[in-house]
């Protein structure tokens, strides 16, 4: 750090475009996040902070397990954050990396947290960091594809 205290720029955007590059070789070619990008302790914070929040027996005491966003699908949000986590699916054909995005649904104002694996959708929400568009609101559509899947991806909303 400079004596004044602050960073460089130019270190904090050379940083910054490390780790765009490092999300989306992940997300094109599979390569595995390093230690620096894997925080499995954000889905455990997530789940605790729902219980937390909880004011019944009941949903203290259901399972917990943060949403998919899928779940979500045609309802317009904002982005506020994600981060990216290595996939428990990566040699079984899925994605080797999945988000855990924090999202704010336009209608009600209430945050949630949820999980996407699709690589569409991890590519547009890299796009949206590298570019600063966490200010835009999207929504989340698919399409069933011939092999019985379903691709996912952003739309403006």
């Amino acid at each position: 750090m400079p004596p004044s205290g602050k960073k460089k720029p130019g270190k904090e955007l050379a940083s910054q475009k490390q780790d765009i590059d490092a999300a989306y070789a992940a997300i094109l070619d599979g390569e595995p996040l390093n230690d620096k990008y894997d925080d499995p302790e954000v889905v455990s914070r997530a789940i605790v902070q729902r219980i937390l929040d909880s004011d019944t027996f009941e949903d203290v005491f259901a399972p917990q397990d943060l949403k998919a966003w899928g779940d979500f699908e045609g309802v317009p949000v904002k982005v506020q954050t994600f981060h990216l986590n290595r996939s428990a699916f990566a040699g079984e054909g899925g994605s080797s990396i999945y988000a855990v995005v924090d999202m704010t649904i336009l209608s009600s104002g209430e945050v949630v947290t949820v999980t996407c694996g699709g690589r569409n959708v991890l590519a547009q929400l890299v796009k949206m960091l590298e570019k600063g568009w966490f200010d835009r609101p999207v929504t989340l559509t698919s399409k069933p594809t011939a092999a019985g899947y379903s691709a996912q991806w952003l739309t403006a909303a």
